[in-house]
């Protein structure tokens, strides 16, 4: 590790955790806020929905700018789109509620897709190494549960000495320095700048659409994710549904949430720390199969309606697997989507794992938690299954390419000494 890479990966992993700590500050008081305001249970679930839309919709054309107008501008777009959602949480009207949901679903997509796809081409226009970008994710994520744990603290002493709309405002602080950090020391970098915005979006879903690997990535992405974000705001409900859950709310207490969350947190630390480890045993695509398969199979108490402590330990386990997934597929990912349309492309695959939460918000009142992770069993185990059919993919190739380099060395080593055998033999390859 060069002296220049560790400061580019120092500068670009600092900055991104501030950023994921303005994410994780506002994150548990959300729900409570709305709920303070006076808010039903359907206004808060039409608010939320807004959020997740507007990221699904708006989202797949940031993208397209990102790649036009600069990766670095969209991430200071972020820092502004966000901190003006923490600026609407001070109001209790509702419209102006319903405009912070959609900046902030706007800048959660910028937060998943620009920040990602400026690292990553940074890192090879300074001629870093490709296989330290799994160093890169790994540090990233693994910091990233460290600094949930601390957000969970601070925000929690926040809200409970200064208001529930503390937290926010913390997160705004964070928000404005990460910006003027990032355009004063930065540079930029851009997709396909001469493209059309629509055109450029155009062009990401061509890419989409052809090519298979991009297509099963992204298929798998969504499958993964989706149910990650569904388990975010099912875990409560569903361990609170436990005859455990029940005799607690009896007793007129509550489940220890933060002390659940710190725990579900240090599974994800275990799972990115394995990150090293299991790439020494095989590499990543093929132990991504186990881990989304490990996934599926974590969610099988909670599809049972088994025990509270069976449902938290496959919770443990999902959260250990989240842990795995994050440093492993930033590398897979960089390595199969095109420079020129990345965050747009990135965008995309958020699509469908958007509209599956909105589809569960939806119908949240009308289903089963049990049935809620069945489907999210299923999507994992599809998921499992797309990443077997990439490796399938990926080794056909890599086969195709060996055979060709073959014959073109024996083509080459006949044309440098020919003979009437050779001729012949050069002539039926």
């Amino acid at each position: 590790m060069t002296a220049d890479f560790s400061k580019f990966q120092k500068q670009y992993v600092g900055i991104w955790l501030a950023m994921m700590a303005a994410d994780w500050l506002q994150g548990p008081y959300v729900y409570a806020l709305y709920a303070s305001y006076g808010f039903s249970k359907k206004e808060i679930g039409e608010l939320f929905i807004m959020g997740f839309g507007a990221s699904m919709v708006l989202g797949t054309i940031v993208g397209s700018l990102a790649d036009k107008y600069g990766r670095k501008n969209c991430c200071v777009a972020f820092c502004v789109f966000y901190a003006l959602s923490c600026v609407t949480k001070h109001s209790s009207d509702y419209w102006i509620l319903m405009i912070g949901r959609l900046l902030g679903g706007v800048a959660t997509s910028l937060l998943f897709s620009v920040f990602e796809a400026w690292m990553i081409s940074t890192h090879f226009s300074n001629g870093f190494d490709g296989d330290q970008l799994g160093d890169t994710f790994t540090k990233a994520y693994f910091g990233n549960s460290i600094v949930a744990i601390c957000a969970g603290v601070v925000g929690g002493f926040a809200a409970d000495s200064f208001g529930l709309v503390a937290p926010f405002d913390m997160s705004m602080c964070l928000l404005i320095c990460g910006g003027v950090i990032i355009s004063m020391n930065w540079g930029e970098n851009y997709g396909d700048s001469e493209a059309e915005t629509l055109s450029g979006f155009t062009t990401a879903f061509e890419h989409l659409r052809t090519s298979r690997k991009i297509w099963l990535v992204g298929t798998a992405q969504s499958l993964f994710e989706g149910a990650m974000y569904t388990f975010v705001f099912m875990w409560t409900p569903q361990l609170e549904e436990t005859t455990y859950g029940k005799s607690v709310e009896a007793k007129g207490e509550k489940l220890p949430y933060g002390t659940i969350f710190a725990i579900f947190m240090v599974s994800c630390m275990i799972g990115s720390t394995c990150v090293n480890i299991l790439s020494r045993w095989k590499k990543p695509g093929e132990y991504m199969i186990y881990v989304f398969a490990l996934g599926a199979f974590s969610l099988t108490p909670s599809v049972a309606g088994m025990e509270f402590e069976m449902q938290l330990l496959g919770f443990c386990l999902f959260e250990f697997c989240v842990g795995i997934y994050f440093p492993t597929w930033g590398s897979l990912r960089s390595s199969v989507i095109p420079e020129e349309s990345r965050s747009a492309i990135m965008n995309l695959f958020r699509v469908p794992l958007n509209l599956w939460v909105v589809l569960i918000l939806i119908n949240i009142e009308n289903i089963k938690g049990s049935t809620v992770f069945g489907l999210c069993f299923g999507g994992m185990l599809a998921a499992a299954f797309c990443q077997h059919t990439l490796n399938s993919l990926s080794h056909g190739e890599a086969k195709a390419s060996d055979a060709m380099k073959e014959a073109a060395a024996e083509l080459e080593g006949l044309a440098s000494d020919p003979n009437d055998e050779d001729i012949e033999a050069g002539e039926k390859l």
